[in-house]
């Protein structure tokens, strides 16, 4: 194969390359899928756009489920703006959830609709799903109830297992490093009309997802990655170490690194080791109850969304701690788990 030579992929064999291989076609197929992913993922100049909307084009070809809901997705009611977050996972450093913390931090803010995928645990000790039911949020069991709690609470979570039917079992626990499908997929599986997204990557190359999420994605994003010195990489946005944001304004893309300095206590901010440890901590943190890092970090993220909504960082930034110390993020929790068990009742 070329790819293994070092040579790159068009889009049409990409997608000729991975389809058979999703459907196992033949013996060895998941060796073959290894094999293809990491040939994509190591050869000189990285993975390029195309090659990655040739490995998409064959999910949503072996997953025809996926690509219908994808093609048509729910669009929430009653809110001025609907903003996404996810992360690729596979950081080398750990950290505890910040992403569902940062979610439900935003979803304070009014008029904006906040979605949160969840997933469970592949490379970390708990995955957003897992937190989630640990804090007393059930995750929808259909399409319509994740609509109608969307629309009662503002708050949009779902497993990725819910959209991704065929294909989320025929990956499932594959992979515990960064693929080239670590730069779309998270963001991909989305089943609902997005205004704007921020996307985290343990990898400095937030170019390449910015450029996908440009052509296919929302109209506004930002892609974070922070360099944490010899501890790696993480796949948020910090106030600490080097920080790499590309944000994405239609077809504009623009990256910004800058260097904050590295604190001396980021080994609080490392993730707890059970999932009822990881929702305490969350909890923690939404009430302001948490090391100063570790809601500065959570600030950053919240803000970020906020950002794309139109809002100054700075003022974004200032809105999101207010709704850490007033107590609204305890208690737009407590909301949101309320609605959720009256759901499943």
């Amino acid at each position: 194969m070329r790819v293994q030579a070092g040579g790159h992929l068009t889009r049409t064999e990409a997608r000729d390359a991975f389809l058979p291989i999703l459907a196992g076609d033949y013996t060895g197929a998941d060796v073959a899928w290894g094999a293809l992913l990491a040939g994509v993922h190591t050869h000189a100049g990285g993975p390029q756009p195309d090659e990655v909307l040739g490995l998409i084009d064959a999910i949503l070809s072996y997953d025809p489920a996926l690509a219908r809901q994808l093609s048509t997705p729910i669009q929430l009611a009653n809110v001025d703006q609907v903003v996404a977050i996810t992360g690729s996972g596979k950081e080398t450093f750990k950290t505890f959830n910040v992403s569902t913390a940062a979610a439900l931090v935003a979803a304070c803010h009014p008029g904006v609709a906040v979605v949160k995928p969840a997933g469970r645990a592949t490379s970390a000790n708990t995955g957003a799903a897992e937190v989630l039911e640990h804090l007393g949020i059930r995750l929808p069991r259909s399409f319509d109830e994740m609509a109608e709690h969307a629309d009662r609470t503002g708050f949009c979570v779902f497993d990725y297992h819910l959209v991704a039917q065929s294909y989320g079992p025929r990956y499932e626990g594959r992979f515990h490093h960064l693929h080239p499908l670590s730069h779309v997929t998270p963001w991909l599986f989305v089943p609902v009309a997005l205004d704007a997204l921020v996307f985290g990557i343990a990898e400095p190359n937030t170019a390449l997802a910015a450029s996908i999420i440009s052509m296919i994605g929302p109209a506004r994003a930002a892609v974070a990655c922070t360099q944490v010195g010899a501890l790696g990489n993480i796949d948020e946005h910090a106030p600490f170490g080097i920080t790499h944001v590309t944000t994405v304004n239609g077809p504009d893309t623009e990256t910004a690194v800058t260097d904050h300095g590295l604190p001396d206590d980021l080994a609080r901010l490392r993730q707890p080791p059970s999932p009822t440890a990881a929702a305490t901590f969350v909890e923690a943190v939404l009430a302001d109850d948490a090391p100063e890092l570790a809601v500065d970090l959570v600030v950053a993220n919240a803000a970020l969304m906020l950002s794309l909504t139109g809002m100054a960082m700075a003022d974004a930034e200032t809105a999101c701690r207010e709704y850490i110390a007033s107590g609204d993020a305890t208690h737009r929790l407590n909301d949101i788990r309320h609605a959720s068990m009256e759901a499943h009742a």
